[in-house]
């Protein structure tokens, strides 16, 4: 089941932004005479009025005076949509309050062992899908001769500095993910990006390149056409493959690998 709480809260956020916004306009209303404007067509002709609060009469109001006409059709518009933000962000609110996409996860867990071994779930637990999802996405594919040298948290050997930091990062996540696995081209030919990663809010499958020396050109070329058979083959930039760039010069972006990760891994 997948959850959307993130996605909602963060249009809880930009109702937030909006009502901030939307109350800073009402302020500028604060002199402009109370009432409601009138819109009416005679002859198709359009005319507004103004009925003041209090008034049994509306008031004609010359055309000669629109700016005194958008104003007062300005405010009732900013009032109305203050109105309605607060209603939607009072519902949304109140709705994230008591949503809670783990419920039935939460609830077998809370289960004791003997009656857990008692029950087929209605779908699977978090820890079964992580547990067939790393079973079906097996690490240390490639069999290129260097061996890799760096030591990651988990307990594993990558090939770079780089490597480790984004392994340990996502080590520390608790996000699941095994190194170099093996990637089936439209070609037919097998290739071994850094990191497959699931993301377990989506149950989606995600592939990591970190190119770490796209300063050399041959190097480069290389890579870059091996993101061209990627795409080719399904793997598309910004949806299920993210690419991580350094040169001798520029060092990995720990900062964007953070950025990285929040949104598309959790």
């Amino acid at each position: 089941m997948i959850s959307y709480k993130t996605e909602l809260q963060k249009q809880l956020n930009q109702l937030d932004f909006l009502l901030k916004r939307a109350e800073k306009r009402k302020k500028q209303y604060k002199n402009l005479e109370k009432g409601k404007l009138q819109v009416t067509s005679s002859h198709g002709v359009t005319q507004y009025k103004f009925l003041a609060e209090g008034a049994t009469h509306s008031k004609y109001i010359p055309s000669i005076d629109k700016e005194r006409v958008k104003l007062f059709a300005q405010r009732e518009y900013d009032e109305k949509v203050y109105e309605l933000l607060t209603t939607m962000r009072g519902r949304l609110h109140r709705f994230l309050n008591n949503y809670e996409a783990d419920c039935l996860d939460t609830y077998f867990e809370n289960l004791c062992e003997a009656r857990q071994n008692l029950i087929t779930p209605i779908k699977p637990t978090k820890e079964a899908l992580i547990d067939t999802w790393m079973k079906s996405h097996p690490g240390n594919m490639n069999t290129y001769e260097k061996k890799p040298d760096s030591k990651t948290s988990r307990g594993e050997y990558v090939r770079s500095k780089s490597e480790k930091i984004i392994a340990d990062y996502l080590f520390s996540l608790g996000i699941p993910y095994q190194y170099e696995p093996q990637f089936h081209l439209f070609s037919g030919d097998n290739v071994y990006p850094d990191f497959v990663i699931l993301n377990v809010r989506k149950n989606k499958t995600i592939y990591w390149e970190h190119l770490g020396k796209v300063g050399d050109a041959n190097y480069a070329t290389r890579n870059f056409d091996k993101l061209m058979d990627y795409e080719k083959s399904g793997l598309i930039l910004g949806d299920n493959l993210i690419v991580t760039l350094e040169t001798n010069e520029r060092a990995l972006d720990i900062e964007l690998v953070e950025k990285k990760v929040q949104e598309f891994l959790l």
